[in-house]
């Protein structure tokens, strides 16, 4: 669906980051009093470093903060940028003044711009009109959607087809399949949502041909809930829908070029943290009796079994009387240091090494174990289309659900993966690196 059309959740946060980044040259411009192009040091770190800061304060979240709320987070986003402005070569004291002055019209600009995105956003003159064909339980989850996005599309009505069940309010139907393209006129309808609970004989696809011309956007349920949500409704799709979709599309360029960042940032990543492993075996080896590292055989590409590396978090045999189970909240196998280090992600920094081994990408689907993929694909299908990419230390999944504990979780996390893989890009990737290091800082979604 792209991560740019209307509704995608990523759409949000880069407008908000490309008005920023414009109110960021402004404000280095004005304050240092030099013509546009001409950028004094400082200025150089200002831009990247408030734009950063604002990213990891959650400046950029789609939810409405409160304008108290969000003033709090743009001056700790400020409040970093000029410490870290202090600690940067360059004139530091003497620019220092031209540092404040950029700050305050940075502060002006960003929150005075930002509200009124939000306000014009959110309002509804801006909504998209749609119609939904179908009038069942699938196309009364298209209005729950809409009604949990406001300002992004409107319901015009629903359209009766012969076949689909009526489970939505009556008054809401404007007409039949037949009228479809009087209907769109009439409405001033945007798109076209398919949700149909019953397909068969139900579509007028000459007809849906004639709106598409007429400028009106078709869509299917399972593209509309990948829009709004960032994941992929599996019990929704089938093959055909698969096949037919613009993603899943992984060519020896996306290989590649996955395999060069996988490199770049394993590399950089271990070259910062390898200083500090001994300390971390020491703690291990002090917290409770057993190896320093934990080797599990995992589920990776094509299927295929491997084993990853891990710091031990875990008391020794903890599984031995148990077999494979899951994680849980508190979980009582975790030692204290393991808790610790599960809640910084410590504990995944020798999978690094596998990366390195080829065994792993440094963002993909999370490796699960094979006793616990076995059980997955008895109750969901689609789920080894997930193995057609190395698994990954992080991903889409991880940052944007908790860590799996159950069946369930890992059912919603399947759905998230195949979001991944439909929408794999370079922009994709580097906003799951930001995102992670976010929740890394945060403390969120462990166990």
């Amino acid at each position: 669906m792209g991560l740019l059309a209307k509704g995608s959740l990523v759409r949000h946060k880069i407008i908000l980051l490309a008005g920023d980044f414009i109110a960021g040259l402004l404000a280095v411009t004005l304050a240092a009093g030099v013509t546009p192009g001409v950028m004094p040091l400082w200025g150089l770190y200002f831009v990247p470093l408030v734009l950063l800061f604002s990213f990891l304060c959650e400046v950029y979240l789609p939810e409405r903060w409160s304008l108290k709320e969000r003033l709090v987070r743009s001056v700790l986003a400020l409040g970093f940028t000029l410490v870290f402005i202090l600690v940067l070569p360059g004139d530091r004291l003497g620019a220092f003044p031209e540092v404040l002055t950029a700050s305050l019209l940075f502060f002006i600009c960003q929150n005075g711009w930002q509200w009124g995105f939000h306000k014009t956003n959110n309002a509804r003159v801006f909504a998209e009109r749609v119609i939904v064909i179908g009038t069942g339980a699938t196309a009364t989850n298209v209005e729950n959607l809409i009604r949990e996005s406001p300002g992004k599309y409107e319901l015009a009505g629903y359209i009766k087809t012969p076949m689909d069940p009526v489970s939505v309010d009556e008054d809401r139907i404007l007409g039949e399949i037949s009228d479809i393209v009087e209907i769109a006129r009439e409405t001033n309808a945007r798109a076209i949502i398919i949700a149909l609970t019953e397909r068969r004989g139900n579509l007028a696809a000459e007809r849906l041909v004639t709106c598409k011309l007429m400028g009106v956007k078709i869509l299917d349920y399972p593209n509309f809930f990948e829009l709004m949500t960032g994941k992929i409704p599996v019990e929704h799709i089938n093959p055909s829908w698969l096949v037919q979709s613009s993603g899943f599309l992984i060519t020896p360029f996306i290989r590649s070029l996955k395999k060069v960042l996988d490199l770049v940032f394993s590399s950089v990543l271990l070259t910062l943290c390898l200083p500090f492993f001994p300390i971390i075996a020491l703690m291990i080896k002090l917290d409770s009796p057993g190896p320093v590292f934990y080797l599990q055989q995992r589920v990776g590409l094509n299927g295929k079994v491997f084993t990853i590396y891990k710091f031990r978090s875990m008391g020794q045999d903890s599984e031995k009387e148990t077999g494979a189970s899951w994680a849980q909240e508190d979980d009582p196998r975790v030692t204290r240091f393991g808790a610790f280090m599960r809640k910084t992600r410590i504990d995944e920094l020798p999978q690094l090494f596998n990366v390195l081994k080829g065994d792993m990408s440094f963002i993909g689907p999370r490796p699960e174990r094979p006793e616990f993929v076995s059980q997955i694909s008895k109750v969901t299908p689609y789920y080894a289309e997930r193995h057609a990419i190395k698994p990954g230390i992080t991903g889409w999944a991880q940052v944007m659900y908790p860590y799996g504990a159950s069946l369930g979780d890992a059912v919603e996390k399947l759905r998230y993966d195949l979001y991944y893989i439909n929408n794999l890009s370079i922009f994709l990737e580097l906003y799951i690196v930001f995102e992670t290091i976010k929740i890394v800082l945060f403390r969120r979604g462990s166990r």
